[in-house]
């Protein structure tokens, strides 16, 4: 994939686990024929960014021969899918079972590239926020688990275990028959519904438990993982390699790829869990879901592409070095480089956007919105101060930022950032 600044490669690894010796051959490689910058995206993927079109090939060869990439029709199950003792139903069987049901072919050829299904087991790291074709997600009892359908993003009925596989082969059928750009949402919902009438289960909506948020996790054989964030999505090579030389020094021998620029190691214990964390954190990593940096997005910027004109990443850190008390994690920021908003293309609460005249401020929207109003970029941080200050001057009892700020709108917090530049 071409990008300013550079190619980009992006890695599925087979079943989302890569070993440190694996994680750290990919550094290497990276350094090598890259610039050096490695993301895990929000899906859980990895990417590689910087490449030259000569050095491709040989790119590809080295990868090949250090880590197992899957191809074809993206199937998305939980990162701790079979570990996780909070999980209704193991997603893996399933999500085997509709990868066999396309593999002949004709199905997968003609469906386009960024069909994606996710195979949710119910367990404490869900796959909620991600946009999928189509999703099933364990619900009911782990005795008698049963799996809500969703395609498009709209609520399509329940299925028994053994009737899932067919529904998603009938539904990716479906999708097919619109052409290379077909997706999920662009189906006709009374057509789909036809199709699969005869395996829907009459009953009323059920929904998974909610979702834990925790940085180390109880597995179910009595192992722990620890979850370690990629500040901003993204780490150079050299850091990448340390954790992967951190990871060995405690008997980690797996991480899993997460959603959310994570890496969830795979520790025996959780005192060992706890030191890997320790480490992980000296080096950069987030270690814990209070880290106001998991609650920004930020693309690289001027510092790595040539459409940036702030250096983004650097903004973030300095934002959320000044006021961590405000990254409650009620809301989200993106700070981006461009108005095209790689980084977080969909809307957030506050975005920064670069530009040649300085930085727009969007609220409630994203890259491409609307902007509030523009600044000079040396009057971010006071902006930031400003908002934080507005924040805890306006809040009622108990009131996050998201909650505050959509109940005073965008002309208070505009009103709140031009009075701060007079």
């Amino acid at each position: 994939m071409q990008t300013d600044d550079g190619l980009l490669a992006r890695l599925r690894p087979v079943g989302g686990v890569i070993s440190p010796h694996q994680l750290r051959a990919v550094a290497d490689l990276a350094e090598r024929f890259g610039n050096g910058q490695i993301e895990v995206t929000a899906r859980g993927n990895l990417q590689v960014r910087g490449l030259r079109a000569d050095v491709v090939a040989e790119f590809a060869q080295g990868i090949e021969a250090v880590v197992a990439i899957e191809s074809g029709l993206v199937i998305e199950t939980s990162p701790l899918a079979g570990l996780d003792g909070h999980e209704i139903a193991d997603p893996r069987p399933l999500a085997e079972a509709i990868r066999l049901a396309v593999a002949d072919g004709a199905l997968e050829a003609a469906l386009g590239p960024k069909v994606t299904v996710v195979v949710d087991g119910g367990g404490c790291i869900g796959r909620d926020e991600l946009a999928a074709d189509i999703r099933l997600t364990a619900v009911g009892s782990a005795d008698a688990p049963m799996w809500a359908l969703e395609v498009g993003g709209q609520g399509t009925g329940l299925l028994r275990a053994e009737d899932a596989a067919g529904a998603v082969w009938a539904a990716l059928s479906l999708i097919a028959g619109l052409g290379p750009l077909g997706r999920g949402r662009d189906l006709d919902g009374r057509a789909l519904y036809q199709a699969l009438a005869p395996i829907l289960v009459a009953g009323a909506p059920q929904h998974p438990p909610a979702r834990l948020t925790q940085d180390r996790i109880a597995l179910a054989d009595g192992r722990a993982g620890a979850a370690v964030g990629l500040a901003f999505g993204a780490a150079n090579a050299a850091t990448l390699s340390a954790l992967a030389n951190a990871a060995q020094a405690v008997g980690i021998a797996e991480f899993h790829l997460a959603p959310q620029h994570q890496l969830i190691a795979i520790c025996a214990t959780e005192a060992d869990a706890a030191r890997f964390a320790q480490a992980a954190g000296t080096l950069g990593f987030i270690t814990t879901s209070a880290d106001p940096r998991g609650a920004v997005s930020a693309c690289i910027g001027s510092e790595g592409c040539a459409s940036g004109t702030i250096a983004a990443r650097r903004v973030a850190e300095t934002l959320t070095r000044a006021e961590p008390e405000f990254f409650d994690g009620s809301f989200a920021l993106h700070v981006s480089g461009c108005a095209k908003g790689c980084a977080h293309p969909g809307p957030a609460l506050l975005t920064l956007v670069g530009n040649e005249d300085g930085v727009d401020l969007v609220v409630d929207g994203s890259a491409k919105g609307a902007p509030a109003l523009r600044m000079a970029s040396d009057a971010v941080p006071l902006a930031m101060e400003r908002l934080a200050t507005l924040w805890r001057d306006e809040r009622k009892l108990g009131e996050s930022v998201a909650s505050c700020f959509k109940r005073l709108g965008a002309a208070s917090i505009a009103a709140t950032v031009q009075q701060g530049r007079q």
